[in-house]
């Protein structure tokens, strides 16, 4: 028996998993980018481990808030009742498809450290979210942890 057989398998496994065998449509919500950050914190509430994405007018996102940013501003002086939801965004997001084989997903993201992940389909509209949740999923998946 060859030693390279079970390596080849494994490898091919790996080689084969994409984003899509993940739940990427749990952990987030998407609003307008210039909601109030008032309406912006009753969203959160909703989603209270996961993220939102704030949108452009073509449905883009263009940046992320989790509770962080809230405190983040805070800390900072400004005042919240006066700002709107891309005023505490974050915009450091990664966009991958949901094609997108996992091994180079996980690479990108070890290099490139964002803030968050959104997922578009094939045809570039956004669809989901890669979250912290799923990047330790992949971690264990493709036996890195």
């Amino acid at each position: 028996m060859s030693e390279e057989a079970p390596e080849e398998g494994s490898n091919s496994t790996f080689d084969k998993m994409s984003i899509k065998e993940f739940d990427i449509t749990d952990e987030f919500t998407s609003v307008s980018k210039d909601i109030s950050c008032k309406d912006l914190a009753k969203n959160l509430l909703e989603v209270p481990r996961g993220a939102i994405f704030l949108l452009d007018e073509n449905q883009t996102p263009v940046g992320a808030v989790t509770a962080r940013e809230f405190l983040i501003a805070t800390a900072k002086g400004m005042n919240l009742l006066e700002k709107a939801g891309e005023d505490l965004m974050n915009t450091n997001i990664m966009e991958v498809n949901v094609e997108d084989n996992i091994s180079e997903v996980l690479l990108k993201i070890s290099k490139y450290a964002p803030y968050a992940v959104v997922v578009k389909d094939v045809d570039g509209r956004f669809i989901g979210y890669f979250s912290p949740k799923d990047y330790h999923e992949a971690l264990q998946k493709t036996g890195v942890i």
